[in-house]
């Protein structure tokens, strides 16, 4: 039987998709997991079957989500290796600290905890008035705010910048869930709708997110925390926004918040 006649391996696509979504050659997937280019193509075609340690290895090597990870190994013929347990596990109790204490330690300034899809878990004082100054209080998921809002009703000032920022980093995101994908395409869809299309200035070392609140432009930044060491699948993607202010002025309208 030659390549061509195969019949479909489940396991063997995943494998592509993944490594055709990381930019990996089959070269550079074995070179990187330590097997010939000729082993990951036999992979994917079918014509060898993998180990569950090597399953697990090209999951590490593509950075797979561990959601994904678990797929892999269901289509390869093995039992998940990453367990969902309940989010109030005793085992997850020192996470749900640690998630409680970057919020309040961020304090006067806004940190938001958000899923792989962008739905809002959490968020301290300072996040929940920023929330409620957008325009976004009541809103579960932060993209569906943000696509729900035309940029004349929107207090971001610079726009189009700032999501033509978010959609690039949105575009490394995909690929993970439907709902992640439909949302993103629906993103994009309305920013082309009322973007002209200028982008962004990629020489910047910072783009910050500049929005008018009381007549003032507060403008910020932010990065991401993550538990880089979580197995558990309930907060693998799990990550916190932590947002600074820019200059003086924005620091100031966060110290003065009631």
């Amino acid at each position: 039987m030659n390549q061509q006649s195969l019949p479909p391996c489940p396991y063997g696509a995943t494998l592509r998709n993944w490594r055709q979504k990381r930019r990996y050659s089959q070269m550079a997937l074995g070179l990187s997991a330590n097997v010939s280019a000729r082993h990951i193509s036999f992979l994917e075609t079918g014509r060898a079957k993998p180990s569950r340690e090597m399953v697990l290895q090209l999951a590490d090597c593509l950075t797979m989500p561990k959601p994904e990870a678990n797929r892999a190994l269901h289509l390869a013929g093995f039992a998940p290796a990453y367990p969902t347990r309940s989010t109030n596990d005793q085992d997850l109790a020192p996470i749900h600290r640690a998630i409680a204490l970057l919020l309040e330690n961020q304090m006067p300034f806004p940190a938001i905890a958000l899923d792989g899809n962008w739905n809002i878990k959490g968020g301290n004082a300072a996040a929940l008035h920023l929330m409620q100054d957008f325009g976004f209080e009541g809103q579960s998921n932060l993209l569906e705010a943000i696509i729900s809002q035309p940029p004349a009703e929107s207090k971001i000032i610079n726009w189009e910048e700032a999501i033509g920022l978010l959609l690039s980093r949105l575009h490394t995101e995909t690929g993970v869930t439907p709902k992640l994908d439909a949302l993103v395409q629906r993103l994009a869809q309305h920013f082309e709708k009322h973007a002209t299309g200028s982008g962004f200035d990629r020489s910047k070392a910072v783009i910050p997110t500049q929005f008018l609140v009381g007549g003032k432009t507060i403008s910020v930044f932010s990065t991401i925390a993550s538990f880089g060491s979580v197995q558990d699948m309930v907060l693998d993607d799990l990550r916190i926004e932590l947002t600074f202010p820019m200059d003086d002025a924005s620091e100031a309208y966060f110290r003065a918040m009631p």
